[in-house]
């Protein structure tokens, strides 16, 4: 063979081999996320807990199902009356419980306490894999267990961002999977909220019963004691074909073939996900889909595509060209959303309550 020829054949499996391996790197990154707790907080000038910005809080471990124990900070908040639900808010991908301390403020007046997680791989939990938003959704289903047995007959909002909002959508699914689904023949129906939508997808005479049963919201009887109020969506991607060729984007690296050969390893190892929109098609509680315009690791058309899925959702959309704090893109739309939301949940859960 001539020598030009074994050159080109050296060359190029040099290149193959590099994008094998840079893809296979992406993929074990996506798995190993930064850790970002006290010591990034310390550094970056945010509270180094709760009590730093006045809150009462309880530092706790709850169990995942798995080896390790789920840490989270576990605050009081304002509401004491008997419909005031609970909050589980679930961080990002590379984050943790000190970055959801900065969404809790809405909160407090409404809710009588917000729990905050780290996820596995995440601040201080000891594991070292993520699963990336596929497997995380049964070990907050555990938590939310334990929650409801230590506060019995408190219903609970699920409030996620980025990754976390997929992990709190799928988890509520999780929760409703477990029920006891006849016990919600006499639920009154829902109530509008701003522009939410209801939206209704197709029916076969065998969904309709459990099409019917979407429309009662919110679920206040479940068999395992777990009651989904309504789910919180702060800057959500379908799946993971957003946020992975964003990222590496950031880094000034080529999306391809890196991406491409990252989800295929993924997909080998079983933690691919499937587009969230399958998700929100099933999820009974109201969703509220908080999004940035101008979002670099989740585009807007992913939240107009989860909102739309999901039988009753509203979808805000703040000007803001970062993906971490939406609320700095427009303080006073941002807490008014919320608090709007908030406002239908308790009184859905007082009226519910109140026809029991």
């Amino acid at each position: 063979m001539p020598q030009p020829w074994g050159l080109f054949i050296l060359f190029t499996l040099a290149i193959v081999v590099l994008c094998v391996w840079g893809g296979v790197m992406t993929a074990l990154q996506a798995l190993r996320p930064p850790r970002k707790y006290f010591a990034w907080a310390l550094a970056t000038g945010r509270p180094k807990d709760p009590s730093d910005i006045g809150l009462q809080f309880d530092e706790i471990e709850y169990s995942s199902g798995q080896h390790h124990a789920l840490p989270a900070w576990r605050i009081q908040g304002r509401a004491t009356h008997s419909n005031a639900p609970i909050v589980v808010m679930l961080h990002g991908w590379g984050r943790s419980r000190w970055d959801s301390l900065t969404r809790v403020e809405p909160f407090r007046n409404t809710c009588c306490e917000i729990v905050l997680l780290d996820l596995p791989a995440h601040g201080e939990h000891r594991g070292v894999w993520s699963a990336v938003g596929v497997g995380e959704p049964i070990c907050v289903l555990h938590a939310l267990q334990e929650i409801a047995q230590q506060s019995p007959n408190r219903a609970f909002i699920l409030a996620g961002h980025s990754m976390g909002a997929g992990i709190a959508i799928r988890a509520a699914n999780l929760a409703n999977a477990n029920n006891d689904i006849d016990s919600f023949a006499s639920l009154p129906a829902a109530k509008k909220i701003g522009d939410m939508r209801a939206h209704s997808p197709p029916q076969t005479p065998h969904d309709f019963k459990a099409n019917a049963l979407i429309n009662a919201q919110p679920n206040v009887h479940l068999h395992h004691g777990i009651s989904i109020a309504g789910v919180i969506a702060f800057a959500p991607y379908s799946t993971l074909r957003s946020p992975i060729p964003a990222r590496l984007a950031l880094k000034n690296l080529p999306a391809w073939p890196f991406a491409p050969i990252a989800f295929l390893t993924l997909r080998m190892l079983g933690l691919m996900d499937r587009p969230l929109e399958q998700d929100t098609r099933q999820l009974r509680a109201p969703l509220l889909v908080i999004a940035g315009d101008r979002d670099p690791i989740s585009p807007l058309v992913d939240a107009q595509k989860i909102s739309d899925a999901a039988p009753h959702s509203t979808l805000v959309v703040i000007p803001y060209q970062r993906h971490d704090d939406l609320r700095e893109g427009n303080p006073e739309k941002f807490d008014n959303a919320i608090a709007e939301f908030l406002k239908f949940i308790t009184e859905s859960l007082a009226a519910t309550n109140g026809s029991l």
